[in-house]
C-alpha cells in the first residue's frame, strides 16, 4: 500500500503559509505596478521634489523598481522571505518589518542621494527580522544565515575587509549603480530590532 503521508505533510506546510505567501505576491505585484512610468514618477525618491514638500517620496521609493530587470532581481528576496515566514505574521514580526521600513526611509531622507528606487534596501533588513524568529530552522542555521547576509552587506560598504566576488554584473544587469548604503540601512535596522527583541523577551 502506497503511503501518501510525507507528500501530504509537504502540501500541508505549503497550504499553511498561504496567507503570508499571498501577501508577498501582492507586494511583488505592487512593486511591478508602481514601476510603471506614471506611478514611478510620483513615488520615486527625488531629493529636490522632497525638499519642495513631497515628503512621501522617501517612504514610497522602495516600491519603485528601475526596470523589469531590477524588479526580477529583487524577487529573490521575496522568495527567501516566503521560506522564512510563519503561517501568519505575528505582531512583533510586523513591528519589525515596519521598523526597518521607517528607519531606512528616514536614512534615505537624510542621505545625499539625489534619486533612489529599489526594494533591496528593505529586503536585507526584513530577511534578518524574519530569520531571527523563523520557526522552520534551528538557531545555528538562522545565525549562519544572518551572519552571511551581514558580512555581505558590510563588505559591500567597506566595513569588512575580505575578498568578495565582483558585483559589477548586477549594475550592468539593471543598468544602474547599486545603492549599497541603502542595503546597510536596512540591515542595521533589522539587526537592531532583532537584538532588542532577543534582549527584551515578550512578557507572558
Amino acid at each position: 500500500m502506497i503511503k501518501f503521508r510525507p507528500t501530504l505533510l509537504v502540501m500541508e506546510r505549503f497550504l499553511t503559509v498561504r496567507p503570508t505567501v499571498r501577501g508577498l505576491l501582492w507586494l511583488s505585484f505592487g512593486t511591478l505596478l508602481c514601476s510603471l512610468p506614471l506611478l514611478s514618477e510620483a513615488l520615486q525618491y527625488d531629493a529636490a521634489k522632497t525638499a519642495m514638500g513631497q515628503l512621501w517620496r522617501p517612504f514610497t521609493a522602495w516600491l519603485v523598481q528601475l526596470n523589469l530587470r531590477h524588479w526580477l532581481l529583487n524577487q529573490w528576496g521575496l522568495v527567501v522571505m516566503g521560506l522564512l515566514l510563519p503561517p501568519r505574521i505575528s505582531l512583533a514580526d510586523g513591528v519589525g518589518l515596519v521598523t526597518v521600513w521607517l528607519v531606512a526611509s528616514i536614512m534615505l531622507l537624510a542621505s545625499d542621494y539625489g534619486l533612489y528606487v529599489g526594494l533591496s534596501g528593505l529586503l536585507y533588513g526584513w530577511l534578518v527580522v524574519l530569520a531571527a524568529q523563523s520557526p522552520y530552522y534551528s538557531l545555528p542555521v538562522r545565525l549562519v544565515f544572518i551572519a552571511a547576509v551581514s558580512v555581505k552587506v558590510c563588505a559591500e560598504n567597506g566595513w569588512v575587509s575580505m575578498p568578495m566576488p565582483s558585483s559589477s554584473w548586477v549594475g550592468d544587469f539593471i543598468e544602474a549603480d547599486i545603492a549599497y548604503r541603502a542595503h546597510l540601512w536596512g540591515l542595521l535596522a533589522g539587526l537592531g530590532f532583532s537584538a532588542l527583541r532577543w534582549l527584551v523577551p515578550a512578557r507572558s
